[in-house]
């Protein structure tokens, strides 16, 4: 397994966490995921560091561009819910929140099940 996959990993990882903690509702969830977006955020950036050294991405241009669209698409929706959902903001309006991370659940969902497949794979 290469550095990309393993950062990869992690990252679904924390994600899964972040979601089962958001899921459960309690007051000490919310300060947890709040603590964990700073973790997440950097495994983005060194998934945006080992894309450059990926075998799999260097030689294969088609799968490049698919990673790449794709994980912009996350990092997009990412930053657009972060941005609005401070633990303030969530603790004003904990039904929008869970809304808005429904549909941030979705992209990441289909993302990690790209590259569970269909990356992986290569």
């Amino acid at each position: 397994m290469g550095k990309l996959d393993s950062t990869l990993a992690e990252a679904e990882t924390m994600y899964r966490k972040m979601r089962a903690l958001a899921e459960a509702g309690d007051a000490d969830g919310k300060n947890e995921i709040v603590r964990l977006r700073s973790r997440y955020a950097m495994l983005m950036l060194e998934i945006l560091q080992d894309v450059k050294t990926d075998e799999r991405l260097q030689t294969d241009p088609a799968l490049r561009d698919d990673f790449s669209a794709r994980f912009f698409a996350l990092r997009q929706a990412l930053a657009d819910h972060q941005a609005k959902w401070r633990l303030q903001s969530i603790d004003d309006d904990v039904e929008g929140y869970m809304r808005s991370a429904q549909g941030l659940n979705s992209v990441q969902d289909d993302f990690y099940r790209w590259v569970g497949t269909s990356f992986s794979l290569h």
